[in-house]
């Protein structure tokens, strides 16, 4: 087993070959292609149309968002979990904050180290878990303004009872809550009525690095539609059939016959 410099430089050089590597290059190939000619349609129409003394061309659209998806999903492709975990075991018996700073001073230097070390910073062993506890939060912060989620007790269940109040409310939402979990691994229990409000949203899990898991993300989306709807459970039934999330009456009242 290979324990000198050269099994440092074999290991940063394990993350090169990425398993979307040909593809990589492909959507690399295209977008640079549409980017060229946007340039080329902006330089024509300002060319043809603007005032070469006061005007100025539209800026060159090199940094456009699809490059930075195309190397996100190129350095998914990296293999390094074999990197990670000899990482790992080189500094275990180092503190968390002297780490990483070990590994970079074992990593050649220039582009493979950097590329292996940018892996390395987010694994658990090495990553600071108030900095780690923050960043969550701050995407969940992010996805919830971006999305309007509604994250608020408070909210939540003034909706629920709101739903509770409404012919077909109760109905309605234990019927989306049965519906929905026949895409997902385990079923969530019913809303049981308006005492049952808080111990109900007791039993949904908050959203970790932004991103809701089910039972809570059906029941925002409910609430969600809830609220646009201004409380009108045909108008919420409705547009969750036009979602393909709830089926329609005639066909769930079937259903709901033979399990009874």
């Amino acid at each position: 087993m290979i324990h000198s410099d050269e099994k440092v430089r074999q290991m940063a050089r394990s993350l090169l070959p990425s398993k979307h590597r040909e593809a990589a290059r492909a959507a690399r190939a295209r977008i640079h292609r549409a980017a060229r000619q946007e340039v080329r349609q902006e330089l024509a129409t300002w060319l043809r149309f603007g005032d070469e003394e006061r005007d100025l061309p539209s800026f060159a659209p090199w940094e456009r968002k699809e490059i930075g998806q195309e190397v996100r999903w190129r350095r998914d492709g990296d293999k390094v979990k074999p990197f990670i975990r000899w990482a790992t075991a080189r500094t275990s018996d180092l503190r968390r904050e002297d780490r990483l700073s070990h590994v970079r001073s074992l990593l050649p230097r220039g582009v493979i180290g950097e590329h292996a070390l940018g892996h390395v910073k987010s694994a658990d062993a090495f990553e600071d878990p108030t900095e780690k506890a923050w960043r969550n939060h701050y995407w969940v912060r992010r996805h919830a303004q971006r999305k309007g989620a509604l994250l608020d007790r408070g909210e939540q269940a003034q909706l629920l009872r709101a739903v509770l109040l409404e012919p077909e409310g109760h109905r309605t939402f234990n019927r989306f809550l049965r519906e929905s979990h026949t895409r997902a691994a385990t079923p969530h229990r019913p809303l049981l009525g308006e005492h049952d409000v808080l111990p109900f949203l007791d039993t949904l899990k908050h959203p970790r690095w932004g991103y809701e898991t089910p039972p809570a993300q059906w029941v925002r989306l409910f609430l969600q539609r809830f609220k646009e709807h201004r409380g009108h459970i045909p108008a919420v039934r409705a547009a969750l059939e036009a979602e393909g999330l709830l089926e329609r009456a005639e066909k769930a009242r079937p259903r709901e016959g033979r399990e009874r």
